[in-house]
């Protein structure tokens, strides 16, 4: 009933700027954290050995890459910008390394895991009027050091999607995140 009122409210408002303002303050400012999130890490309490590392990551059609050079502590470790190999979405990715100290912050710390986060915002509106979070569906990581292949892992994932996440279907939608680990 509320929204009713509301979608009137708009229609009635004078001009197409107030009506729209309008409606752009219905929607709730709540973040969409969805997508995909993938943590890769050795087995056991092993660190990340040092090293270069490249990360290929397939999102259904589209190819990026990553460069990592891990050193023996956090601070002397670094990954560098995706890189679009292919494909035609402008995915959201992001690829950190983690220390593997599971207390406090400490840059001393020894590199104990990859972590990505992908999701395509690419329907979104830039004003907020509209928000989409997609997750991709199917999903391909291989990790190399120093030329040499230290894993690959495949998902087909299916996402649960928030067509009201925002307080209203018109809004936009939130594919919930699908997380996955993975140990080589």
């Amino acid at each position: 009933m509320l929204w009713r009122l509301l979608g009137f409210a708009c229609a009635a408002a004078v001009g197409l700027t107030t009506a729209t303002t309008a409606c752009v303050q219905a929607c709730d400012e709540i973040a969409c954290g969805g997508g995909f999130e993938w943590t890769g890490r050795p087995a056991g309490d092993a660190i990340v050995t040092a090293g270069n590392y490249v990360v290929s990551i397939a999102l259904e059609d589209d190819s990026f890459t990553v460069e990592c050079q891990v050193g023996a502590t956090y601070e002397d470790s670094d990954c560098g910008e995706p890189t679009h190999v292919s494909g035609t979405i402008a995915w959201d990715l992001e690829l950190s390394l983690i220390q593997a100290d599971d207390g406090d912050w400490n840059p001393k710390s020894p590199i104990g895991e990859f972590f990505l986060r992908a999701a395509d915002t690419s329907g979104s509106e830039a004003d907020g009027s509209y928000s989409e979070t997609r997750g991709p569906t199917e999903v391909t990581i291989a990790i190399s050091r120093d030329g040499a292949a230290v894993t690959e892992v495949d998902y087909t994932l299916e996402y649960v999607r928030d067509d009201e996440y925002r307080g209203h279907r018109s809004c936009g939608f939130c594919d919930e995140t699908e997380a996955r680990t993975h140990e080589w």
